[in-house]
């Protein structure tokens, strides 16, 4: 993310959505969530059938279905909130001394130029110490995965006397079962910005990407 984002500033006096923000935005915790699964069994064996990164590929969905909800492109800012152009992401990576760390990629629409991109970023973060994050635009998802675990339900830490909008996307443990494989999916977002109709787009826009 090395070039500027563009974004567009809500005109809040005349945004559909100025009493939620009003209302909303006064919440010492306005986060909310939901746990839900994705049936990925299309996309797991087209991944495996041609020798893809499974993780790179519901990564890249993920963030395509992001795209495509432009409630999830919204963010607080010092006047008020703006509407991002594009979203790209940062994941918590597993370094080799088991502790962690933060890789960030760009959107982009190609799945191979992505899976590139970010590979790049995980490895290199694989090899970092300390904890170093890199305040920048928030024009982001903040990704997990938790591999081991197949949750169903989440809760994130959060500095709340921090200005924090950004969506948080965490992904669980496969499921295989009855010749279906799931993966679990948790969404957290802020009220203000965001509401349960927009987050069910997400899913569902990511249920038809992860079809192939």
């Amino acid at each position: 993310m090395e070039q500027p984002v563009k974004y567009t500033q809500i005109d809040i006096a005349n945004w559909k959505r100025r009493h939620h923000y009003n209302f909303f935005k006064k919440f010492e915790q306005p986060f909310w969530g939901v746990c839900t699964e994705i049936n990925c069994t299309a996309a797991y064996n087209y991944c495996k059938a041609y020798k893809q990164s499974f993780l790179m590929y519901y990564l890249h969905k993920s963030l395509l279905a992001v795209n495509r909800v432009k409630e999830f492109t919204y963010r607080l800012n010092e006047d008020g909130v703006v509407a991002y152009d594009q979203i790209s992401g940062s994941i918590t990576v597993l370094r080799n001394d088991e502790t962690f760390g933060f890789a960030y990629f760009d959107y982009n629409t190609n799945f191979g130029e992505f899976a590139h991109q970010a590979r790049k970023a995980i490895d290199a973060e694989k090899l970092a110490v300390g904890q170093e994050l890199k305040f920048g635009p928030d024009s982001l998802i903040h990704y997990s995965i938790l591999p081991d675990i197949k949750f169903t339900s989440m809760q994130h830490v959060q500095m709340l006397s921090a200005n924090d909008s950004v969506p948080k996307i965490v992904f669980g443990k496969l499921d295989f079962r009855d010749g279906q494989v799931w993966l679990p999916v948790s969404v957290h977002v802020h009220h203000a910005l965001c509401d349960g109709f927009h987050v069910g787009q997400f899913v569902k826009n990511y249920q038809q990407l992860m079809e192939v």
